[in-house]
């Protein structure tokens, strides 16, 4: 199989082609890896490689269901036999690596061939990715826009090809935020329903869930059939994929919680997936009126207070404190905030976070489904939205909450959630549009995700030919194998943009 061929195949297109023998899973590692070395070094999405153990166990036979397809996990969260978890942090750069984590585990058994880790802003804390670590990921669509965070690094490897699905994680919209910025498909499950163990019972108080980011709706429901080992639809959601979901009462908002209007890009694309969802049969009203619930401060003392004992941890492991100049300003400031915040603020926090997950989802019992844009606007510049560029908690939030406020409440709630790309003939980049449904409603969140993506056709913007840092080299003359393996222009030309 040829670079171009490869581009083509989503990952349960890959898996189908190493089953069949049409091509073996080293073949596919090599291919990954070619191109990894090709872009990443304008691109800055893999900041580990491990490339000796991932072909040794693309050599191996395996018979998963995912089995052979390159893969890429986020430096946060989960640990990696063999290779560092760095949190993104100076300070964690030496630490050791520590035995596989669940879903890690799950990965490796279905086939699936880890070739590295990819860049994400210090503790997943950023709407941004651009540690002082590691330096800015670069958007594949735009050299010159950020990719979100935290999962960017994820979201820019998946974007440009390296990889057809990589690990990522949401704890406030950090898989559905990078998604919308690349062009992407980002499925938030209901909470819990990937494991965080061993070394996590929960992260962030529940607000944390671990899965994919892919090209195709079926890649991240073979990847949940691979991960969610309890649920109504365990081990079936790609079989189920297909099944008609019904008509369904989608209620839709172009507004943010406090009555701001999103973009017109965003708005252009809200009511462009309405009439879609109309011709699909579903029954759309769209309002006004906000119904979105308000998500106050306290969210944000919910997230930092995982921060200070992960810290300790790796502070005993590693026998000494960090020094000032081994933490972001970012990270100070919030450990700052949990210090100040006094004596039963986090237990406070927790009540307020019951009470606001309790009255959003009161609106799910009158609809199926909450419709609104992924996004307030369209992705910024780099070096624009992170705490380095702001200086204070306040702006940073405020900046970050302003450019993402439709995705924390399906954290604060537990609910599944999706960013699906629209794409949109006067922007460059797909549009994102986000659903939501009540907790434990995943296979619902997927199936209207599929029904969208077969009405629109998403896939010819965002793979094969379409994947947006191949595109300028598609017009070369030569054999197929060099169609794809040369850093596009628009990318060289910009490259001096990375931090």
């Amino acid at each position: 199989m040829n670079t171009a061929d490869y581009l083509k195949h989503d990952a349960v297109g890959l898996a189908k082609a190493v089953a069949s023998k049409e091509v073996t899973a080293t073949e596919l590692a090599k291919t990954a890896i070619e191109i990894i070395e090709t872009l990443n070094p304008t691109i800055n999405a893999v900041i580990c490689k491990d490339y000796e153990r991932a072909l040794e166990a693309a050599s191996r036979p395996a018979d998963g269901p995912l089995a052979g397809v390159p893969f890429l996990l986020k430096d946060v969260y989960l640990y990696t036999e063999g290779m560092p978890t760095t949190w993104g942090s100076r300070y964690l750069k030496g630490s050791k690596p520590r035995p596989d984590s669940t879903m890690v585990q799950q990965w490796r058994r279905a086939g699936l061939t880890i070739l590295g880790k990819t860049n994400a802003p210090e503790f997943a804390a950023e709407f941004v990715t651009e540690p002082l670590a590691y330096g800015k990921t670069i958007n594949p669509w735009n050299a010159g826009l950020t990719v979100g965070g935290s999962s960017g690094g994820a979201a820019a490897a998946v974007a440009s090809g390296m990889v057809p699905l990589a690990h990522a994680t949401d704890l406030g919209g950090s898989i559905r935020i990078p998604a919308a910025c690349c062009g992407l498909y980002g499925f938030k499950p209901t909470a819990g329903l990937n494991s965080s163990g061993p070394y996590f019972k929960e992260i962030a108080h529940g607000l944390n869930s671990d899965h994919v980011l892919t090209r195709s709706v079926r890649d991240s429901a073979a990847s949940l059939d691979v991960t969610a080992e309890s649920g109504r639809d365990a081990g079936n959601y790609l079989g189920k994929l297909y099944n008609d979901p019904g008509k369904l009462r989608i209620v839709a908002t172009v507004h943010a919680a406090d009555g701001t209007m999103a973009g017109a890009n965003q708005v252009a694309a809200v009511e462009h997936a309405v009439a879609i969802l109309r011709d699909l049969g579903h029954d759309v009203v769209l309002r006004d009126k906000s119904p979105l619930t308000a998500v106050g401060d306290w969210f944000d003392l919910l997230w930092i207070d995982d921060i200070a004992p992960l810290l300790a941890e790796q502070a005993k492991e590693c026998g000494f404190d960090p020094r000032t100049d081994e933490l972001e300003p970012m990270t100070w400031a919030a450990l700052h905030i949990l210090r100040d915040a006094g004596e039963g603020a986090v237990a406070d926090a927790l009540r307020l976070r019951a009470e606001t997950a309790k009255a959003h989802l009161a609106l799910f019992e009158q609809f199926d489904v909450l419709l609104t844009p992924s996004l307030a606007s369209d992705p910024g510049p780099l070096g624009t939205l992170g705490f380095s560029d702001l200086g204070s908690m306040n702006k940073w939030a405020e900046a970050g909450y302003s450019f993402a406020p439709f995705s924390i409440l399906a954290n604060v709630s537990g609910q599944p959630a999706a960013s699906l790309p629209l794409p949109m003939a006067a922007h460059e980049v797909p549009v994102g549009v986000q659903i939501m449904a009540a907790p434990h409603r995943d296979l619902l969140i997927l199936q209207l995700s599929r029904q969208i993506e077969a009405s629109v056709n998403w896939a010819e913007s965002i793979s094969g030919t379409g994947i947006p840092c191949m595109r300028p080299c598609l017009g070369q003359t030569g054999p197929p194998d060099d169609v794809c393996l040369t850093v596009p222009s628009f990318l060289t030309a910009r490259s001096s943009s990375r931090g």
